[in-house]
């Protein structure tokens, strides 16, 4: 089990970084002008930026969903009364 506590470290932390870079260069992108510096970045390398963190955002963003795909089914299952039954599944993360 430490096994799928670290992979799901080492692909959770980069996402969360891609994320927030993402949502800050796609905000800045929207909202500044031409001309405008953010941070001390213009917004050529904020573009930049977005493109570039973009493309591993959404490949750890599918090995997320992946690694955690049968909680996934099972809550789903569990909300929309899917389960055989009509038990309630516990649903583990692990």
């Amino acid at each position: 089990m430490k096994n799928r506590t670290l992979i799901n470290y080492i692909v959770d932390v980069p996402l969360m970084v891609l994320t927030v870079l993402e949502g800050l260069s796609g905000i800045f992108l929207q909202f500044g002008g031409r001309n405008a510096s953010y941070l001390g970045l213009s917004m050529f390398e904020w573009k930049q930026i977005h493109l570039v963190a973009g493309m591993p955002m959404v490949i750890l963003f599918i090995i997320h969903l992946a690694l955690h795909w049968r909680w996934l089914v099972c809550v789903t299952k569990n909300t929309f009364g899917l389960n055989k039954k009509n038990a309630v599944q516990r649903c583990s993360v692990e």
